[in-house]
């Protein structure tokens, strides 16, 4: 089951909520910059260049961003870039694409034989399609280097969770769990109860049901 992307303006409202006033600022600032980006081609939501945006508009400069302190600002470019159907991944350049074609061009102009010229311009039409898919799965893949043994690991190779373990998360996410307890699931995954009170962090709810998808 796919989920669908946050609204960027409901995350940006919840994490405005607790902050500071001078980081409510640079969040709005923030925000601005990355809706005038989701409307710009081709979509460019890379922390460079969203945050010398952001610093000649006043608000955080790239490194702030990039900071360990900086994960809210960070938060709501992955908001806008999933929004946008991208990731925070800077896009290729004309120049970097060319690079790529020039190759390809030159293996079929030294082909003279039109039938194997076609073939052969057919077996890089797919290649090229392949590694798009490749580039876009490296893009939504975290990598987790195990130190322990140098060996790095897929976040992607979710353990296989067993009936009981899945059924026993789908009723910590359920709908009835939370009208039982009148809780409240916010659009972050945030638990809240019907006061305000925080039961479960941001997240929370997604990254279930996130696993419980990858189980099924």
């Amino acid at each position: 089951m796919m989920v669908s992307p946050v609204n960027p303006h409901i995350v940006f409202e919840e994490l405005c909520e607790n902050a500071t006033k001078r980081t409510i600022e640079a969040l709005q600032i923030l925000h601005k910059v990355l809706e005038s980006q989701s409307q710009s081609k081709p979509l460019d939501f890379s922390i460079a260049t969203v945050g010398r945006l952001s610093k000649e508009q006043g608000g955080p400069s790239t490194q702030t961003i990039r900071n360990r302190t900086g994960k809210h600002f960070q938060q709501l470019i992955d908001a806008w870039a999933a929004y946008a159907g991208t990731t925070r991944k800077k896009p290729l350049s004309v120049r970097q694409k060319q690079l790529l074609n020039n190759n390809d061009t030159y293996i079929l102009d030294s082909i003279d034989d039109p039938v194997i010229r076609a073939v052969v311009g057919s077996l890089i039409a797919e290649r090229n399609k392949y590694r798009d898919q490749l580039n876009v799965l490296k893009a939504n893949t975290e990598i987790m280097i195990d130190r322990r043994n140098g060996h790095a690991q897929s976040k992607e190779q979710t353990p296989q969770l067993t009936p009981m373990e899945a059924e026993a998360l789908r009723d910590a996410v359920s709908d009835k769990l939370m009208h039982r307890e009148n809780w409240v699931v916010m659009p972050t995954g945030q638990v809240k109860s019907t006061t305000g009170e925080e039961i479960y962090k941001r997240g929370y709810v997604n990254a279930v049901r996130k696993l419980l998808s990858h189980n099924d």
